[in-house]
C-alpha cells in the first residue's frame, strides 16, 4: 500500500512539473498566424527571449521584421513617415530612374528620427503554408511589425494592411537564451561565414551580427530550397527589393525561414528541418555581393 501511494505521489508530482514547465514555455512562445494581408496576434508581449512561431496561411511568400521606435515617436508617425518614402522610392525605380536616383528620393524623404529606429530582428522569409521559428531577445518599447513582400503588380504587402504595432513590456520572460546551436553563421559587412556539420534532420543554427552598416538595412540570413533547375543568380536578384521585379510574388524558390537583422553584438537563433536536396543561405541586402552559401546534402 505505502509503494502505490508513493508512486501515486510521484505521478501527480510529474504531472505538476509538466503543467509547470508547459505555462513557463507559453510565456515564451508567441505564435505569428501571416494571411493576406494581415498578423493575427496578441497586442503585446514580455521582453526578453522570446520565439516566435510563424504560421504562413497566406497565399504567398511573408516574413516579419521588428522596428524598435524611439521614444517619441508612434506608429501612426511610422504609418504616415515611412510608408510614402519607400512608396515614392519604388515609384520612382518604376519610372525608369536608377538605384541611386531613387536612394536619393529615399533619403531626402525619410525623417531624421529614422536614423534612431532599430532593427530588431523577426522571422525570415517563409513559404506559404509552411511554419518557420526564430527566438530572439527583445527590449521593452513600441514596435513596428510588417512585411515588404510586394505583390504580383508590385503593392506592398504593408501598403494592403501587413503593418502593425506591438509593444513589448516590461514584463521578463522566464525563458533563456538557446545554447549548444549545431550550425553558427557569423555575419559581418560582406561576409557570411558558416560553421558546422550540416546533414538531414533537425538543427538549431545561431546567427551572429558582429557587424552592420552605419544606415539602411542590415545583413540578416534566409534558408532556401532550391531545384536543381533553380537559376540562384535570379533568387539573388529577386531578394532586392530595389530591382522591378525583385520581392514580387510568386518567390523564384522555397523559403523555409531564417533571422532578420538586428543590431551588432546580437545573436538569434532558427530551427530548420532538412532533407536531401539542394540549399542555400543568402543574406538579403548583399548577396549579389558574395553574401550567399550555396550548399547540397545528398
Amino acid at each position: 500500500m505505502k509503494k502505490v501511494i508513493i508512486l501515486f505521489t510521484s505521478i501527480i508530482i510529474t504531472s505538476v512539473i509538466i503543467t509547470s514547465c508547459s505555462k513557463t514555455e507559453s510565456t515564451s512562445l508567441v505564435e505569428i498566424t501571416a494571411k493576406d494581408y494581415y498578423f493575427q496576434m496578441q497586442d503585446s508581449i514580455p521582453s526578453g527571449w522570446i520565439t516566435f512561431r510563424f504560421i504562413n496561411n497566406g497565399h504567398a511568400t511573408h516574413f516579419f521584421s521588428l522596428t524598435l521606435l524611439p521614444d517619441s515617436v508612434s506608429f501612426q508617425n511610422y504609418l504616415s513617415d515611412i510608408a510614402p518614402a519607400f512608396s515614392a522610392a519604388w515609384d520612382t525605380l518604376q519610372a525608369g530612374a536608377t538605384k541611386g536616383v531613387a536612394g536619393s528620393v529615399l533619403g531626402g524623404l525619410l525623417p531624421k528620427w529614422y536614423a534612431s529606429a532599430k532593427y530588431m530582428g523577426g522571422a525570415g522569409l517563409t513559404e506559404m503554408g509552411k511554419t518557420s521559428e526564430t527566438t530572439i531577445k527583445l527590449i521593452p518599447g513600441n514596435y513596428v511589425m510588417e512585411c515588404y513582400i510586394k505583390t504580383p503588380d508590385g503593392k506592398f504587402h504593408g501598403e494592403l494592411g501587413m503593418i502593425r504595432s506591438l509593444t513589448v513590456t516590461d514584463e521578463v520572460s522566464k525563458s533563456i537564451e538557446p545554447v549548444e546551436a549545431d550550425i553558427e553563421i557569423n555575419l559581418s559587412n560582406l561576409k557570411l561565414e558558416v560553421n558546422g556539420n550540416i546533414t538531414s534532420g533537425m538543427h538549431k543554427v545561431a546567427v551572429h551580427f558582429n557587424e552592420q552598416p552605419a544606415f539602411g538595412l542590415g545583413n540578416d540570413v534566409h534558408l532556401v530550397r532550391l531545384n536543381d533547375n533553380t537559376n540562384l543568380n535570379k533568387v539573388i536578384e529577386w531578394m532586392d527589393w530595389m530591382n522591378i521585379n525583385g520581392l514580387r510574388s510568386p518567390a523564384p524558390a522555397e523559403f523555409l525561414g531564417g533571422t532578420q537583422e538586428m543590431p551588432a553584438g546580437n545573436t538569434s537563433y532558427f530551427y530548420i528541418k532538412l532533407t536531401p536536396g539542394r540549399y542555400a543561405w543568402i543574406s538579403e541586402i548583399n548577396a549579389d555581393k558574395g553574401m550567399v552559401k550555396e550548399f547540397r546534402i545528398d
